[in-house]
């Protein structure tokens, strides 16, 4: 189990949270699904790190959100770093000219047959816009679908020493082919993060 269904879950220690920001500062963008903003309301800027760490600039949050179910009121955008919000051709306008109105950048995508966005052409505008290194944060069914799209270089495993029980997302359904090339593991307080480079068979 990884969290929990539609609910926050904080399951990182201090020192491993600080190494996600220290890995968002090194990055261009970070990217989560709609599910974690309406669960979360994360920021997704870097705030643990000493000011000498951070970059002048915080990574550019972009969000998947194929039906357009981003709050107006979440922190993404009231906090002032607007995100880029990716969706599908049958979103709500409505909405679409709502989030505009506020600066929200809204991105139109193709989609599959399953109706989820297609993650090649999500990764060939933010290739356009000069992103080059992308962080995928979460939720688990955004990993899941970019390991199935063959697209992340890297992999990076946080393991908290918490139980989160019957109520926790499954990794049963993990995506297969590819195979780890070399891993590196390091502790950080209580969490063991392992961090691995990819190779698609």
């Amino acid at each position: 189990m990884i969290a929990k269904h539609n609910e926050q879950l904080i399951l990182s220690g201090a020192e491993s949270m600080m190494m996600t920001h220290r890995l968002r500062a090194m990055h261009d963008a970070i990217l989560v699904g709609i599910n974690t903003v309406l669960c979360d309301d994360p920021r997704l800027n870097v705030r643990l790190l000493p000011a000498s760490e951070v970059h002048t600039c915080h990574p550019q949050p972009i969000v998947l959100d194929s039906r357009l179910q981003m709050p107006t009121t979440a922190r993404l955008i009231t906090s002032g770093n607007l995100p880029w919000v990716f969706t599908g051709d049958h979103h709500p306008v409505d909405k679409r000219k709502e989030l505009e109105s506020l600066g929200v950048q809204v991105i139109v995508v193709p989609t599959g047959d399953d109706g989820r966005l297609c993650l090649d052409a999500v990764v060939d505008v933010l290739c356009a816009r000069g992103i080059r290194r992308l962080m995928v944060e979460g939720g688990a069914s955004v990993i899941r679908a970019f390991l199935r799209s063959r697209i992340p270089e890297h992999l990076i495993v946080t393991t908290a020493p918490v139980t989160v029980g019957e109520g926790g997302v499954s990794v049963d359904d993990a995506p297969s082919g590819f195979s780890v090339v070399s891993t590196k593991r390091q502790t950080f307080g209580n969490d063991v993060v392992v961090a691995s480079k990819l190779k698609y068979d």
